[in-house]
C-alpha cells in the first residue's frame, strides 16, 4: 500500500483531468503518457481505480467515476487533498488510522512522512476551524467503524461551549487540548481568572439526554486529575430547547462519587449521572 503523498494525489488529480478532457483507452494512456510528472502513469491509474475515481467504460475508455467527478468539482487543491485522504482511508484502512483515536498530535508524530505532509498541505495539522475539527472527527468515526458521528459531534459542541465560556470569563483564549491529544486527562486548558494565571484544566461532558446524561471515567482518567491543583468538570445539558445549561463541578465534589478499592477488588470504570449535580445547572451568565 503506497502512502498518499501530496505529489501522488496531485498526479492522480491531473490524470483525472486528462480523462475528463481527452477521453482515451487506458492502454493508449499508458503508452502515450508512460510517466506523468514524477510517477508512472500505470501507478496513478491503478490508485485512481482503487479509490473509485476512475473506471473503464464498455469500450475500455478511461472515464470519471462519480467519486472522481466529485474530486474535480472541489475548487481548492487543499480541499481536494482532504477528500482524497478520506477516500484513501475508507478504501485502504491504513494502520495509522487507529492513532486518530489518541489525537491529532500522535498521528502527526508517528505516521509516515507522506501522510504527515498531506495533512500539513491540506491545512489539517494545526487550527480548530469547524471544517478542520469535522475532518478529524470524521476520521475518528471511521477508526471506530462508526456509521454515525452523533456522539462525537455532541462532545465537540460541549467543548466549543466551554471554550466560549472560558474566553468570556477570563478574557483569554483557552487551549483546546482534546484536539491535540487524549492523553492529557482534560479537554480544555484555561486559567483560574483574568488576574490569576494558574492553569485550570477542564474535562467537558455534554449530553442531549438532560439530567440522564453521564460522566464516564476510567480509573486512569480519574487519577490523572490528581496531577492538577485546579481541575473542573463542565457538564453541558443540551436538551433544553437550544438553551445550553452548564454545571461547573470542581474535582473535589466529584471525588465522593468515585469508588474505592476493597479487599482484592479494584475499580476500573465509573459512571455518574448528571442528576447528582442537578442543583449546579445554570444558564451561563454570558453570551455564548
Amino acid at each position: 500500500m503506497t502512502p498518499l503523498s501530496p505529489g501522488l494525489a496531485s498526479g492522480c488529480f491531473n490524470l483525472l483531468r486528462v480523462a475528463q478532457q481527452h477521453p482515451m483507452p487506458f492502454a493508449r494512456m499508458k503508452s502515450e503518457l508512460p510517466q506523468y510528472e514524477r510517477f508512472e502513469t500505470s501507478e496513478l491509474i491503478e490508485l485512481s481505480q482503487k479509490l473509485g475515481w476512475l473506471r473503464s467504460d464498455e469500450f475500455g475508455v478511461a472515464v470519471l467515476a462519480p467519486a472522481g467527478d466529485r474530486i474535480l468539482s472541489i475548487g481548492a487543491e487543499h480541499l481536494q487533498l482532504r477528500r482524497a485522504l478520506l477516500d484513501y482511508v475508507d478504501v485502504f484502512r491504513p494502520p495509522w488510522i487507529k492513532m486518530v483515536l489518541d489525537g491529532r498530535m500522535r498521528v502527526l508524530k508517528f505516521s509516515s512522512a507522506e501522510i504527515r505532509q498531506s495533512l500539513v498541505e491540506a491545512y489539517l495539522a494545526i487550527g480548530y476551524d469547524d471544517d478542520v475539527v469535522e475532518f478529524w472527527d470524521h476520521l475518528a468515526a471511521m477508526a471506530r467503524g462508526q456509521q454515525s458521528m452523533e456522539l462525537s459531534l455532541i462532545g465537540r459542541e460541549g467543548e466549543k461551549l466551554t471554550l466560549a465560556y472560558e474566553k468570556h470569563r477570563t478574557g483569554r483564549d483557552p487551549q483546546w487540548r482534546a484536539i491535540e491529544s487524549n492523553a492529557d486527562g482534560f479537554d480544555v486548558l484555561s486559567v483560574a481568572s483574568n488576574e490569576d494565571a494558574r492553569q485550570l484544566p477542564i474535562e467537558v461532558k455534554a449530553s442531549r439526554m438532560g439530567l440522564r446524561g453521564t460522566i464516564h471515567l476510567t480509573r486512569n482518567e480519574w487519577e490523572s486529575t490528581e496531577l492538577f491543583s485546579l481541575h473542573q468538570f463542565h457538564l453541558w445539558d443540551l436538551s433544553r430547547n437550544n438553551v445550553p445549561w452548564l454545571a461547573i463541578v470542581p474535582r473535589q465534589e466529584v471525588a465522593p462519587h468515585i469508588p474505592v478499592d476493597s479487599g482484592n477488588g479494584k475499580w476500573r470504570e465509573v459512571t455518574i449521572e448528571f442528576s447528582v449535580f442537578e442543583d449546579k445547572f445554570r444558564v451561563p451568565n454570558t453570551q455564548l
